[in-house]
């Protein structure tokens, strides 16, 4: 079981996860407006814990009980990326803790004292100085070296991330780049071989990264994101900017080809004035600003790389719209691959970060075959005796009741 918090700038999301037989359940969920956090960084420490404790209370109503380790995103800011090489002598065959060691020993030789290491991805192992595998595991061997992607950003940074989640009464088990666990919901067997860049048009940015072979490269954050179209709508219907949101939202579309003339919404003005806004003319501005958001990020794209982008992964709350794939067909020449959130609870590209991120230390623990869960036994047991009163507030719980006796 795995516990993921998604700090926004527009509103903080929570997962509870179960994986079982290699599919995961969505235990609880919840998305809350966030305050004091802008562009992924908070800068009001008493806004930011506020919305997430209400965050985590509403997860505890439906849960049935208090989460207390968590894995947490981080936006793309100061990211620092080298490639690392170690080494360790093996007996006789390589294991999971073989590789848990190799890795451990190149970082610990290799990265400064003053910088966190928040993402890490084997290249390759090299066996007895000869064989090279992506996983060595099982192969008989004396010697084993590995090549690392490493990724860190300064202590200091981490600071405010680190006692806002102590404050809220959180351990934090890891803390990963959100847009890693985009990738890692987003991506396929076809994209994992090749070159592509991944994008989440978030709230107040916008963060692009390289994958190579599913390994991050580089990335940059650009400093706008979906609130400018709020902007956009507040501006020239004059309206209050959380009335823009909801209009944006609920009622207009991405594109305005798939928008109905006809199709009519009564406001309010700032003034008082009642205005009716129709669903063509208000698709017509959200789909300009959003050819404008698009047009940054090739430029972004060119900036950092020179290669063939093979493919384009775009998520992120704005491309919940109808409409948006169809804006994006004639945007890009190569693959175009626009984020669908399915499961029970989190219908809603919203989520993934926060699912992605789950999925992402799932597979790095099988991968060091470490057993891992972010609730103790006595938990688990607790939640199956609660199952009953937790499944008439929450009626997914119902459906996984026969995963949490086993």
């Amino acid at each position: 079981m795995y516990t993921s918090i998604d700090l926004g700038s527009h509103s903080i999301k929570i997962i509870v996860s179960r994986k079982v037989d290699d599919k995961f359940y969505v235990l609880a969920s919840t998305s809350v407006r966030s305050s004091g956090i802008k562009k992924g960084l908070i800068k009001d420490k008493e806004a930011a814990l506020n919305s997430l404790n209400e965050a985590l209370k509403n997860i505890k109503k439906d849960l049935g009980l208090e989460i207390s380790k968590v894995i947490v995103n981080f936006p793309l800011y100061s990211l620092n990326t080298s490639i690392e090489s170690g080494d360790i002598e093996v007996d006789k065959v390589v294991t999971g803790e073989d590789i848990r060691k190799v890795i451990k020993k190149t970082i610990m030789t290799s990265i400064p004292d003053n910088l966190e290491v928040l993402y890490l991805e084997p290249i390759v192992f090299d066996v007895d100085d000869g064989i090279q595998v992506v996983d060595p595991k099982g192969l008989d061997a004396s010697h084993l070296s590995v090549r690392l992607a490493v990724s860190t950003i300064d202590k200091n940074n981490l600071y405010d991330y680190l006692e806002l989640f102590q404050e809220a009464g959180l351990i934090v088990e890891d803390i990963i780049y959100g847009i890693v666990g985009d990738y890692t919901e987003c991506s396929n067997r076809d994209i994992n071989k090749k070159l592509g860049v991944v994008v989440n048009i978030g709230y107040s940015k916008t963060e692009v990264a390289i994958f190579n072979k599913g390994i991050m490269l580089k990335g940059i954050i650009l400093p706008f994101g979906s609130s400018k179209i709020d902007k956009d709508i507040s501006y020239i219907y004059k309206i209050e900017r959380s009335i823009a949101c909801s209009l944006k939202e609920n009622f207009a579309n991405a594109s305005y080809s798939y928008a109905d003339k006809n199709d009519l919404v009564e406001v309010d003005t700032i003034s008082g004035e009642k205005i009716t806004i129709n669903q063509f003319e208000i698709s017509q501005v959200i789909e300009a600003r959003l050819k404008e958001i698009i047009k940054s990020v090739k430029n972004e794209i060119n900036n950092l790389t020179n290669r063939e982008i093979s493919y384009i992964i775009i998520t992120g709350g704005i491309t919940n719209l109808s409409g948006f794939p169809y804006l994006m067909e004639n945007e890009f020449s190569y693959e175009k691959i626009i984020c669908n959130i399915t499961p029970i609870g989190i219908r809603s590209n919203i989520y993934s970060t926060s699912y992605g991120i789950i999925k992402y230390t799932d597979k790095k623990m099988n991968f060091r075959e470490i057993d891992y869960s972010m609730f103790e036994k006595k938990d688990i047991d607790e939640l199956a005796t609660k199952k009953e009163k937790v499944s008439d507030k929450n009626p997914l719980i119902e459906k996984f009741k026969t995963y949490l006796e086993n």
